[in-house]
C-alpha cells in the first residue's frame, strides 16, 4: 500500500470534510464584527488571530474554504465533463465538426487563460458566481484537446473495430468501450486543475472580479487586508497559507495517482 497515497488522500478528505461542513465547525461567527478586539494577534483563543473588524481569522479560513474548494470543484467538474464530451465527439467523428470545434478551442488556447478570465469576469461584475462562468468558459479546451488526442489513439484499437462489427451504435462505442479506456488521464489531469482553479479564483477575488467584502473568500481575505502586511501579517498569511496547503495537497496528489497506476 502506498504510504503517500493514503496520507495525502486523508489529508484531502479532512479539506473537503472541512469545506463541506465549515458552517458547523468555525468558532466564532466569520462575519460578526467587534471592534474591541481588531488586529489581536494570534493567541490561545483567536488561534489565527483577528482581523480589523475583530473577526476570528480561523473561522474566516475555513467559511473560506467552503466557498474556494467547492467553487473549484464545481468548475473542475464542468469543465471536465464539457471538455471531455466535446473532445470524444470530435476525436470520434472527425470531419467537419472536429474542425469547427477545435478551431473554437484554439481561440480560447491563443489568448493567456487567466488574461481572457480577467476581461469575461470584468464585464459580469464581481460576484462567485461570475467567477465560476469566466473560469469554466476558458478550462474546457484543454480537456477537450486532451479527450481527442486519446480518443484518436484508442478509436484504431482492435476492440473498436470488433464493437463495430457488432453494430453497436456510435455513442455506445463512444461512452462504453472508448471513454473507460481514457478516463485516466483525464482524472488525474482535472485532479491537477483543481490546484491551478484554487489560485485563479483566489486570483480574481483579489482584484475585485470574484468573491467581494465581506466574503471570507480565501483570495478577498488577502486583497482586504495587502495594506496591513508591515502591520499584522497574520491577516495574509492565514489565507496564503490556505491557499499554499490546498493547491500543494491537490498536485502532490495528483502526482501519487498518476504515478500509482503509470499514467
Amino acid at each position: 500500500m502506498n504510504v503517500k497515497f493514503i496520507i495525502l488522500s486523508s489529508l484531502i478528505s479532512i479539506l473537503l470534510i472541512i469545506a463541506l461542513f465549515a458552517p458547523f465547525i468555525v468558532p466564532f461567527d466569520p462575519y460578526a464584527q467587534n471592534l474591541n478586539n481588531a488586529l489581536i494577534p494570534p493567541n490561545n483563543i483567536h488561534l489565527f488571530g483577528t482581523d480589523q473588524y475583530g473577526r476570528d481569522l480561523l473561522s474566516r479560513v475555513i467559511i473560506g474554504a467552503q466557498i474556494t474548494i467547492l467553487s473549484s470543484l464545481m468548475i473542475t467538474f464542468i469543465t471536465t465533463a464539457i471538455g471531455t464530451t466535446i473532445g470524444i465527439i470530435c476525436g470520434y467523428f472527425g470531419g467537419k465538426i472536429d474542425a469547427i470545434l477545435m478551431r473554437i478551442s484554439d481561440v480560447f488556447l491563443a489568448f493567456p487563460g487567466m488574461v481572457l478570465a480577467i476581461a469575461i469576469a470584468g464585464m459580469l461584475g464581481g460576484s462567485v458566481l461570475n467567477a465560476v462562468i469566466a473560469l469554466t468558459f476558458i478550462s474546457w479546451p484543454k480537456f477537450a484537446r486532451l479527450a481527442r488526442a486519446q480518443v484518436l489513439t484508442v478509436k484504431s484499437s482492435t476492440f473498436i473495430a470488433a464493437a463495430r462489427l457488432n453494430n453497436c451504435s456510435n455513442m455506445k462505442i463512444m461512452f462504453k468501450h472508448i471513454f473507460p479506456n481514457i478516463i485516466g488521464i483525464i482524472l488525474i489531469t482535472a485532479i491537477l486543475e483543481i490546484g491551478t482553479i484554487i489560485m485563479e479564483i483566489a486570483g480574481l477575488s483579489f482584484l475585485g472580479l470574484g468573491a467581494v467584502p465581506p466574503s471570507a473568500e480565501w483570495g478577498a481575505m488577502i486583497s482586504g487586508s495587502k495594506s496591513m502586511l508591515q502591520t499584522a501579517p497574520w491577516l495574509i498569511l492565514a489565507p496564503g497559507m490556505a491557499i499554499f496547503i490546498s493547491v500543494s495537497l491537490f498536485n502532490l496528489f495528483g502526482d501519487v495517482i498518476r504515478d500509482k497506476y503509470n499514467l
